[in-house]
């Protein structure tokens, strides 16, 4: 199989194991005494990360061996820098939503595919582009859920100013990335941006699906995004709708 087909694959088959072992921990613990569900969602949310991890890196030395993998949970040596091939992978995206029943618990995947089997949703670049179609209604913008940056009010006073027809700015608190891009290429919100930071792999599979469906994709000084890079932090980023 192809790149496209493999992470597509990864992406749907690694968001049913973590949901898997999420409704399996649920039988578990019902109706025990909040200390308990408590760690329970502790042990939960690192479970899926390893589990998620193992995996796909078991995957990926079947059918990629000789690529190298960036992964949130692995090793991040500096080989990286030097290989042809590189696959930026988060297995579970939004552990603290995905361990307390929230509904994002993306798998992400760069080719690029993002799988929310929580919402039964699955991005893939193989798949036809979705344009977005914007329209006169409020402008939405997407927030981090946990971090919501500090200059939203600056940023809703200026759009308002600058829109006056879309009328009040709407804000929408959301989890991991990979679910915000998926708001947006479903016309549920217009723009996202943070100024809080990341990492790459946060990034890599939702800017891939991005890119791929015609969204801008820059930091939010409108320079381009790149990967792969010594220090694996991003500062911050504005998708939006060209």
């Amino acid at each position: 199989m192809n790149d496209h087909e493999l992470a597509r694959k990864l992406a749907r088959e690694t968001g049913t194991l973590l949901m898997g072992l999420r409704n399996h921990a649920a039988s578990l613990t019902g109706g025990e005494d909040e200390t308990h569900s408590v760690l329970a969602e502790e042990v939960l949310g690192s479970e899926g990360d390893r589990v998620a991890h193992d995996y796909l890196m078991d995957q990926f030395s079947i059918h990629r061996p000789s690529d190298v993998v960036l992964s949130e949970e692995g090793d991040l040596e500096v080989a990286r820098l030097n290989a042809t091939r590189v696959w930026i992978i988060d297995p579970l995206d939004g552990t603290a939503q995905y361990s307390t029943g929230g509904s994002p618990n993306p798998s992400q995947i760069s080719v690029a595919s993002v799988a929310v089997p929580a919402r039964n949703e699955l991005w893939s670049m193989d798949e036809p582009v979705q344009r977005y179609q914007p329209n006169n209604t409020p402008i939405r913008i997407l927030v981090s859920r946990s971090r919501p940056p500090r200059e939203i009010p600056a940023v809703i006073k200026k759009l308002e100013a600058t829109f006056p027809e879309r009328g009040p700015v709407e804000v929408i608190p959301m989890g991991s990335v990979g679910a915000k891009v998926g708001a947006i290429l479903a016309d549920k919100a217009d723009v996202y941006f943070n100024s809080g930071g990341f990492y790459e792999w946060d990034l890599a599979a939702p800017l891939g699906i991005a890119v791929h469906n015609g969204l801008s994709v820059t930091d939010c000084s409108g320079n381009p995004i790149e990967l792969n890079k010594v220090n694996l932090k991003v500062n911050d980023i504005l998708l939006e709708t060209k």
